[in-house]
């Protein structure tokens, strides 16, 4: 009796185990219209770029891949031969299908799965109210000709409802529950990097649980974690450069000062116009403490040296060539500024313009 009831459990749990392989198994079958032979890669983003993951062959314009979603649903890039854009996929248990077009494989029909189906049907009204958005705005840039105040007011008044209706889907679609996968590949394709940590923490945590093993949460999260580390009142880190001239010049020699640490590069027009601002309040209160200490991003040591030059910014200037320390402070938009205190600590982040000049006013009016 003991012997039978061991072998009942042990086909139990075989056949338990074989509905859960069932289960997270993927088929994606595809044809593209317009590419007869050639390759699909399948590519996953991460912190570092993109990890390929898988290939398939096109053989009469139609491709397969076949895998098990092991970690749960994630999100893909197909790309396809020297197509530009890809194709962004879920891979979920179940039956995939893809019918594409050479030179829009970003719209191409995804059926067959539920995420793959809500994130097509996304995409295509997100399309129709672009166009429509684009028709209007010509409308009422027409309206300005006629001189008739009355139809360039409704003409705005269209315009104004078609830029509002295709935000109101986008926050939408991306709030709901059931779309928090899509949601969070979103999120890690178009903001990320320009999230801080009130709005990543806040996005994190309306998905609910169940997403720990999905790639772009976990991204999200690693955002959240870097940006956690330079809130204000935090110390700030050290950063070690070489100026212009060769020598190496360290943050932490200025500590006892009211430091702005600018981010910025050559290139960038609004860091130089932002430059000119801070230049006056460098020569208002450089005498009695406020030092700044600019970041370069740029690869061109030249057009930085040149940018100093034209510009005439006297404080200290050092270059992160490799963009190692821009990415260890969670810099990836510039310009991007940190107001230390004499401790060291943050006060605030991206203070500019007036904000910045009441801040400093204040300080030295001590």
């Amino acid at each position: 009796m003991k012997k039978r009831w061991v072998n009942l459990v042990f086909c139990m749990l075989v056949v338990t185990a074989t509905i859960a392989q069932k289960t997270s198994m993927y088929e994606v079958k595809g044809k593209i219209a317009g590419i007869d032979t050639g390759w699909v890669w399948m590519k996953q983003k991460t912190a570092t770029g993109d990890r390929l993951l898988d290939s398939a062959r096109i053989e009469s314009g139609r491709f397969r891949f076949k895998g098990k979603s092991e970690q749960g649903i994630q999100s893909v890039n197909l790309s396809f031969n020297q197509e530009r854009g890809t194709l962004v996929l879920f891979l979920e248990p179940g039956k995939i299908r893809i019918e594409a077009e050479k030179g829009k494989v970003y719209y191409a029909n995804v059926t067959g799965t539920p995420n793959n189906e809500r994130w097509g049907n996304y995409v295509r009204e997100e399309r129709r109210l672009a166009d429509e958005e684009e028709r209007v705005a010509k409308l009422y840039q027409a309206s300005f000709e006629t001189r008739d105040r009355a139809k360039v007011k409704a003409a705005e008044k269209v315009f104004a409802d078609a830029t509002l209706a295709r935000k109101q889907l986008k926050a939408d679609f991306l709030s709901m529950p059931e779309n928090r996968y899509v949601a969070a590949c979103w999120y890690r394709a178009n903001k990320i990097h320009r999230m801080q940590f009130q709005e990543v923490d806040s996005i994190i945590r309306s998905f609910g649980e169940g997403m720990d093993m999905n790639h772009d949460y976990q991204l999200m999260l690693a955002r959240r974690d870097l940006v956690a580390k330079q809130q204000p009142g935090q110390l700030f880190g050290e950063i070690c450069l070489t100026d212009p001239e060769g020598h190496e010049r360290c943050l932490s020699a200025l500590k006892g000062k009211w430091v702005l640490v600018d981010f910025w590069a050559s290139w960038c027009g609004p860091c130089r116009r932002e430059g000119i601002h801070v230049k006056k309040l460098y020569e208002r209160y450089h005498a009695v403490g406020f030092e700044v200490f600019g970041v370069s991003i740029d690869k061109n040591t030249d057009a930085w040296k040149k940018a100093i030059q034209e510009d005439g910014t006297p404080w200290i200037h050092v270059c992160d060539r490799d963009g190692k320390v821009a990415k260890e402070y969670g810099v990836t938009v510039i310009p991007h500024l940190f107001l230390l205190n004499p401790e060291g600590r943050i006060e605030a982040i991206n203070i500019r313009g007036e904000v910045l000049e009441e801040k400093l006013d204040a300080v030295y009016s001590d």
